[in-house]
């Protein structure tokens, strides 16, 4: 039977209960922790998080775990950044101070505009269902974790800022709101971010979580 053990990164930030449930209704077994010795020898680790970028990697600075994640992350081991998580991924914030992240992914995590395409407020925080879109270089989403998805599958997503990778491959999924383009999938080798709450987001969510603990 394939090994569906994986770990949730609890540094302070994060639905980790509902992810847990999540995880577990589809089979996995689950442990939470923050312990170094325990990320290391984990078969999966999944990083969530809520709130904003600067504290959450305060809070990873300050348990020590930072060295770890790089560490389980440049292995050929499967890494999923949720939300919050995704965006720690990238090499740095501009949420209220440029702010170093993990640096697993070049790039920058901004603001989402203020204003749509047409010049009208949007209203921020980002919350709600919105379709999953193939980034223009994506044909279709075969051996990604949105494999078994379809185009325009609705997601739940709750944030004000967005990645913005500077390779376009690592982006395979997008979301439009007011116009302008979000991240909402990325992908770099064994590492994968989804900016929305797939433990939040039914039958979709669910295809998608599967899909990370059958890899």
């Amino acid at each position: 039977m394939k090994n569906k053990e994986l770990t949730i990164i609890d540094y302070g930030l994060g639905n980790l209960l509902s992810l847990k449930r999540a995880f577990e209704f589809l089979g996995a077994k689950v442990v939470i922790t923050n312990e170094p010795k325990l990320i290391a020898k984990s078969p999966r680790v999944v990083l969530p998080g809520v709130g904003a970028f600067g504290t959450a990697m305060n809070f990873i600075k300050d348990l020590k775990i930072e060295e770890s994640l790089i560490s389980i992350a440049k292995k050929e081991i499967p890494f999923l950044g949720i939300c919050l998580g995704m965006q720690l991924l990238f090499t740095e914030s501009k949420e209220f101070k440029i702010t170093k992240g993990l640096n697993l992914m070049e790039g920058k995590v901004i603001p989402i505009p203020t204003n749509s395409v047409e010049g009208k407020r949007l209203t921020l925080p980002h919350i709600g269902w919105n379709s999953l879109l193939p980034s223009y270089n994506i044909g279709n989403w075969k051996d990604t974790i949105l494999e078994d998805n379809n185009f325009n599958d609705e997601v739940y997503f709750v944030h004000s800022f967005m990645a913005k990778p500077n390779q376009s491959e690592t982006k395979i999924a997008e979301c439009i709101y007011g116009g302008h383009k979000i991240t909402a999938v990325v992908k770099k080798n064994n590492i994968v971010g989804c900016q929305f709450h797939p433990e939040k987001s039914g039958e979709i969510g669910l295809k998608i979580l599967k899909n990370f603990i059958n890899n």
